[in-house]
């Protein structure tokens, strides 16, 4: 039974090459992601040791197989570790101690270099810049963000009445109205002149954290789209905007389309941030897949321009992780290494 819920990902996971050379994997096995995976499909270490890391000679990805199927990848991401720990923690962060997610100088960088008006990002809304945005345009105290949140929280979670009775239904309804009501004043108090205009892509993928990425019985993009204001789109929906920046932070290798997913975002923006793990040894046994260093020169030699900013950021890196810059413009690349003073080859 157990051996079903592996499946051979005999091809790339990102160009669909077959040419998969193994090599030896030094990652460690039990992340608290793969125990709680071991728990609660009562399997064995003998079946996670079963999972093998292969380098696609084409676009140098790393990759497991084989690895978990799509029907249990999509219970991993939405039953056993539903939540996404880091964004939900990068907005406590921030609500309740006015601290940033750590993107090092990021975001100085690209809102110096770049003129944002327009800017989308993919699938976790708090994973990038949405909170680097917020924040420059409230500049306001600790206590407004607590307050904001705690109305948020209640807002969003107070009309859950199945099975209320027919009394505390009114009184969810008086409720949810009265945080309405505080949430618009604190935004309409911190109105800017500056706003920038913000969207978030999402898709189905079961590799990512979907419809039950929740706190306290809220959802993130239900949250995000109440704090940031941002519309919140299908990609397959979109035929009309184009942005100044588009936004993937440790998502690219949270989906099975991740070619489709860079694609959308080069097709729509003048330039693509990418921040992705970058794992020289290995794959973690929760990722299918890994971005690695070498795959930025199989995308130059692609047409897609890309700029490595890992070491410009000043950033402590907790683990091996990798930023870039690309786009289809080979002219706004070189334009934006310039001024950057990031190497372009």
């Amino acid at each position: 039974m157990n051996d079903n819920l592996l499946f051979n990902y005999n091809n790339c996971t990102f160009c669909n090459s077959k040419k998969l050379i193994k090599i030896k994997n030094k990652e460690p096995v039990n992340t608290f992601y793969v125990n709680a995976v071991i728990s609660d499909l009562k399997i064995n270490q003998k079946l996670i040791k079963k999972i093998r890391t292969y380098q696609c000679s084409n676009c140098k990805i790393k990759l497991n197989n084989p690895w978990f199927n799509e029907s249990i990848s999509r219970k991993i991401y939405s039953v056993i570790y539903g939540q996404h720990n880091k964004s939900w923690q990068n907005l406590l962060n921030f609500m309740k101690l006015k601290k940033l997610p750590n993107h090092g100088g990021l975001f100085d960088i690209l809102s110096k270099n770049i003129k944002i008006k327009k800017y989308g990002e993919y699938n976790s809304p708090f994973m990038g810049l949405n909170l680097h945005f917020f924040h420059k345009e409230t500049k306001k105290g600790l206590n407004f963000y607590k307050s904001l949140h705690q109305n948020l929280i209640k807002y969003l979670s107070c009309r859950q009445v199945a099975g209320f009775s027919k009394k505390k239904k009114l009184i969810a309804e008086t409720e949810s109205r009265k945080y309405v009501q505080k949430i618009n004043l604190a935004k309409k108090n911190i109105k800017s002149k500056n706003l920038i205009k913000k969207y978030l892509f999402v898709d189905n993928s079961s590799l990512g954290w979907g419809i039950n990425d929740n706190y306290k019985s809220v959802n993130s993009k239900s949250y995000a789209q109440a704090l940031f204001d941002l519309e919140i789109q299908e990609f397959d929906n979109d035929k009309k905007h184009e942005f100044d920046l588009f936004g993937i932070f440790h998502s690219l290798d949270h989906t099975f389309e991740p070619k489709k997913i860079l694609n959308f975002a080069l097709n729509k923006s003048k330039f693509v941030i990418v921040h992705c793990h970058n794992q020289t040894n290995g794959v973690t046994k929760q990722h299918q897949f890994s971005i690695t260093k070498e795959f930025i020169t199989y995308l130059n030699s692609k047409k897609i321009y890309t700029l490595d900013i890992t070491n410009k950021l000043n950033k402590k890196m907790n683990s091996l992780e990798i930023y870039f810059i690309c786009s289809k413009s080979k002219k706004n690349i070189k334009i934006l290494s310039q001024k950057i003073n990031v190497k372009f080859n």
